[in-house]
């Protein structure tokens, strides 16, 4: 499994807390890319993301979609002082998936003058099919200081 820290000519901040004890460890991300303007990850369905009748949790599609979308902006703004974070997200849902990996597609739409980047995320099957579509807004701001 990839990293985004690990893909050659990424410059992310180092994480605070490491990533296997947080939300998007327990996500298994496999990053393929991530510049500017685009971050492709793969996601492995199991049980543990499924919801009880068995298709993937609709919440679980949002999720990789902000981390995706949030984690892109950051790589682009932190080294000016800046974070990303999530302000909206929304969801369609497609098709079911209950197994199989998909690969998340997450473009980046436009930026706003007021600081907001939207983001476009498609959930591919490995038919070439779509699943779901989740667009994703992060407001960009001044990044606190430090933690003491």
């Amino acid at each position: 499994m990839t990293r985004p820290w690990s893909l050659p000519g990424v410059d992310l901040p180092p994480p605070l807390i490491p990533i296997e004890k947080t939300f998007e460890g327990f996500l298994e991300l496999d990053w393929i890319e991530l510049t500017r303007e685009l971050a492709r990850a793969r996601l492995e369905i199991r049980d543990d993301l499924k919801q009880p009748l068995g298709l993937l949790h609709g919440g679980i599609y949002s999720a990789v979609a902000e981390t995706l979308a949030s984690v892109a902006t950051v790589a682009a703004v932190w080294k000016d002082g800046y974070i990303g974070a999530g302000l909206s997200n929304r969801a369609s849902f497609l098709r079911p998936v209950t197994s199989g990996v998909l690969e998340a597609v997450c473009r980046l739409r436009g930026t706003t003058e007021d600081g907001h980047w939207v983001w476009g995320t498609d959930f591919i099957d490995e038919q070439g099919r779509s699943c779901a579509l989740v667009d994703v807004t992060v407001a960009v701001r001044p990044a606190p200081p430090p933690p003491a």
